[in-house]
């Protein structure tokens, strides 16, 4: 008897192509639902969502104070208070281990706070070259386009499409560049980016979702070039983090996601456990689901439209927004 059980075959006996197929074949119950993480967060009372970080870190901040919440224990990291009026974004550079807090409102200010290597905070945050009074009147930063950390420089997004950028590895003065000047299309909200491919992009969404366009800085004439490909990848845009992730299926390719539903799945309330860097939904206990057969359509709930094939997107008229302080959490990065 205990022979014939040591020869019993298991899952890792089977090849890869039978393992697919059955995989194909089973109707997971939690198929196109929606998972709501149990997780508390210590953060301030009303805070704002700044940023998402390494995966399941959140930057979150009220007035005078930035808190770092992992969303996976709970645990919050607080950056030192700051006297500075409250900041309207914040950017991670994991480098050097800095936080960019990003004031826009009447003119742009920067400042950081740094992390020692025993993971202890600088006290207090040290503010970068302030923008002259020329540059004050002469641009005007987006009030709703999160700055963008790209090779080495900070950069921020004028309303016309120009950029103001803060050299950070030789901490010189903001320049502003004449050139970009002008998108040439109507839009109602704008996202900059860095591409997978480590390219400075923007993102522009019309006022019902449609038109969607993208466009991708030429560092050599210093234009925005309209682009009709994201390659394969899919962007993930509609919150102060936007993310471009290369993927490998196919419906999802070269397709852009809002943080918008038509229809809401059902939600289940899940414990998120970390397991040799992987990441996993675990249901909690005592709950129940039936599996149901119907919606059978890839992405039928979450407005999307596709880049570069001339399809005409679905009109946002209906689908309500995730929620208005919410953003993209790349769980991939976590690993």
């Amino acid at each position: 008897m205990e022979a014939a059980t040591s020869q019993r075959r298991d899952w890792s006996s089977l090849s890869v192509d039978v393992l697919a197929e059955i995989l194909r074949r089973i109707k997971c119950p939690y198929y196109h639902k929606t998972f709501k993480v149990d997780t508390k967060l210590a953060a301030p009372p009303r805070a704002k969502i700044f940023c998402a970080t390494g995966g399941l870190q959140l930057t979150l901040g009220s007035r005078k104070k930035l808190v770092i919440a992992d969303i996976g224990t709970g645990a919050v990291c607080e950056l030192p208070p700051t006297s500075r009026p409250r900041f309207d974004f914040a950017v991670h550079d994991d480098a050097v281990g800095r936080v960019y807090g990003v004031k826009v409102a009447d003119g742009v200010d920067v400042s950081h706070a740094t992390r020692l290597r025993n993971g202890e905070w600088l006290v207090g945050w040290e503010v970068c070259h302030l923008m002259d009074q020329h540059n004050r009147t002469f641009f005007a930063p987006s009030p709703d386009c999160s700055p963008v950390l790209h090779d080495g420089s900070l950069y921020i997004m004028g309303t016309d499409g120009q950029l103001l950028v803060y050299n950070l590895k030789h901490n010189r003065r903001p320049q502003i560049f004449g050139k970009p000047r002008g998108f040439r299309f109507k839009f109602k909200a704008c996202y900059l980016f860095e591409s997978d491919q480590r390219e400075l992009m923007a993102a522009m969404v019309g006022h019902q979702g449609t038109p969607v366009n993208i466009v991708k800085l030429n560092k050599r004439t210093m234009e925005w070039e309209k682009t009709e490909s994201l390659d394969g990848s899919s962007l993930f845009t509609g919150t102060p983090t936007t993310m471009m992730k290369r993927t490998n299926i196919k419906w999802m390719q070269d397709k852009i996601f809002l943080p918008r539903l038509f229809d809401w799945p059902e939600t289940i309330v899940v414990d998120l456990v970390q397991r040799d860097n992987e990441l996993a939904f675990v249901p909690k206990l005592g709950f129940t689901h039936l599996p149901t057969a119907k919606d059978e359509n890839h992405g039928i709930h979450m407005w999307t439209c596709e880049l570069g094939h001339g399809e005409e997107a679905r009109s946002i008229w209906g689908a309500k927004r995730v929620d208005n302080n919410s953003i993209w959490v790349d769980f991939g990065s976590s690993s």
